[in-house]
């Protein structure tokens, strides 16, 4: 939420005071789930979850095309501009997707913790270990997984291993791909 108010305007959907809508949203997510005993989960807060997920997504993806465009029509951005902005657009790629890659995996964090341990979506390293498998991987693990995807544009050590995995993968390595090239070429060319 932070990195999207930060954003300048002109990179935000509507801009002015819509931009507080999705940090507002974000917070009042987390007072409902602090609020709420830590084991409960309702398919209503998950489903609320996914959609500010699929909310964020969106605007930051829509922040990057409005730069690109104003890029390809020259509307004047500074240098520092479109450092901050690239780099603001870069993390919250990363982070956004390490949301999902966590709600998606093996159908979310509760029917994981439910379920026996294993692989679902993503084949971790430490399932490589002789059975029994008694680690589970973490949201930590999940947002490792998002910013080596985004950096290297490939997994690191996690394997995706449905196509739904990889189709996300995919996705996040082409936003980040149009961040480094586009965005990053030309604010060295306008620092120079």
């Amino acid at each position: 939420g932070a990195l999207y108010v930060l954003l300048p305007d002109r990179l935000i959907l509507g801009g002015g005071l819509l931009k507080w809508i999705i940090p507002t949203l974000e917070v009042a997510l987390i007072i409902v789930a602090v609020i709420t005993a830590p084991r409960w989960e309702s398919n209503v807060r998950r489903n609320l979850g996914v959609a500010l997920a699929v909310l964020i997504t969106i605007a930051n993806a829509a922040s990057l095309v409005m730069l690109i465009a104003g890029i390809a029509t020259e509307q004047g951005f500074a240098g520092h501009d479109l450092v901050w902005a690239g780099i603001d657009i870069w993390v919250t790629n990363a982070i956004i997707f390490a949301v999902w890659y966590w709600e998606m995996d093996g159908g979310g964090p509760r029917i994981r913790a439910d379920a026996a341990v294993g692989y679902h979506d993503f084949l971790f390293p430490q399932f490589q270990v002789p059975e029994p498998w008694t680690w589970r991987p973490a949201f930590l693990d999940y947002l490792f997984v998002a910013f080596t995807n985004a950096a290297s544009f490939a997994p690191a050590d996690t394997v995706p291993m449905t196509t739904r995995a990889k189709a996300l993968m995919s996705l996040q390595s082409i936003i980040s791909l149009a961040v480094i090239l586009i965005v990053a070429a030309r604010a060295i060319n306008v620092l120079n």
